[in-house]
């Protein structure tokens, strides 16, 4: 492996790593929206049925 092959690994590795610390930052917000959502569907009164639909009216994920 030559210096320019190498230098292209590490490269690569310092963006995966990035990549990653991304997306654990992005699931954690995604934890707390989903909070915040079950604290206005209880304020709101829905059922599941009644949330799950609004869900899909939106087109967001239902789980």
């Amino acid at each position: 492996m030559n210096e320019r092959e190498a230098s292209a690994l590490v490269g690569l590795k310092r963006e995966i790593k990035a990549v990653r610390a991304n997306v654990r930052e992005l699931k954690d917000e995604a934890a707390r929206w989903c909070k915040v959502c079950s604290t206005l569907r209880g304020l709101a009164g829905l059922d599941d049925g009644q949330y799950r639909n609004l869900l899909k009216a939106e087109s967001l994920p239902c789980d």
